[in-house]
């Protein structure tokens, strides 16, 4: 991270909007000192919370990346969320459900792809399920759910067959303590955005009535998950050798 060039970005915004050093720490409820810091550069002193309260309430967005040995953890990072994946489609499927995975779509300028695509044809209910390893830019995660829940029953409708009578979102992630801090930092939002939580979510699953939007901590993810999750194999899930079963088992306890 460039301390320098993230000290002049969240000074020059708060210039533009005519807020105080003072303002800031109000708002963000830090102290006027962690401000001045902040827009120093000094972010040794600065802790990744301050930063981010204070980047919030200016909002301005900050993102942190991490490298490691050449990209191979963009390989460790995507097995994580594949078996995350695999996991809510063996729950899905065991409550009835019908699954595509990576349900990809280009429609007017809008593109992308949905994790997981699940159907209940007895109630004629879609879910978009959204899959994170790890909650990062909150911002683009709900605008690129709320484009797929604009955009993709249609085409589910036009490309599958399935006639939507009732829309769902979900959004799925390890209950780590890192991923429960993000959500309680913008706990309103989530409220707001997901506020279904579990079991809710669970009885819905099994007997879908109404629009669900929620918010899945899977509580069982092994510490390591990293290195220790099962590994997805070629093809789509009814292509797969059949390892669904043990992924869900190891994300079967659930909390939240």
């Amino acid at each position: 991270m460039d301390g320098r060039r993230v000290g002049r970005v969240l000074r020059a915004v708060r210039v533009h909007k005519r807020w105080r050093q003072s303002d800031v720490a109000v708002a963000a409820r830090v102290s006027q000192s962690t401000v001045s810091r902040a827009e120093r550069g000094v972010l040794d002193r600065v802790s990744l919370n301050q930063l981010d309260q204070i980047a919030a309430v200016l909002s301005v967005s900050i993102f942190l990346d991490a490298k490691w040995n050449g990209g191979i953890v963009d390989r460790l990072i995507d097995r994580a969320h594949a078996s995350i994946v695999e996991a809510v489609v063996g729950e899905l499927r065991d409550l009835g459900w019908e699954v595509v995975v990576e349900f990809g779509f280009n429609h007017y300028g809008d593109r992308g792809s949905v994790d997981v695509l699940a159907w209940h044809p007895a109630t004629r209910t879609l879910l978009i399920v959204e899959v994170k390893s790890i909650l990062t830019d909150l911002q683009a995660t709900f605008t690129s759910l709320a484009t797929k829940v604009r955009v993709v029953p249609m085409l589910a409708r036009r490309d599958l067959g399935w006639d939507v009578r009732s829309i769902s979102r979900l959004v799925v992630l390890p209950g780590t303590t890192a991923n429960r801090a993000t959500v309680a930092r913008h706990q309103a939002t989530f409220d707001a955005v997901l506020p279904d939580r579990m079991p809710a979510i669970r009885s819905w699953l099994r007997r879908p009535n109404g629009s669900l939007a929620g918010l899945w901590f899977l509580s069982s993810m092994p510490s390591g998950t990293a290195t220790n999750l099962i590994r997805v194999r070629g093809g789509l899930p009814g292509q797969q050798r059949r390892t669904r079963t043990h992924a869900a088992q190891r994300c079967r306890a659930i909390s939240d």
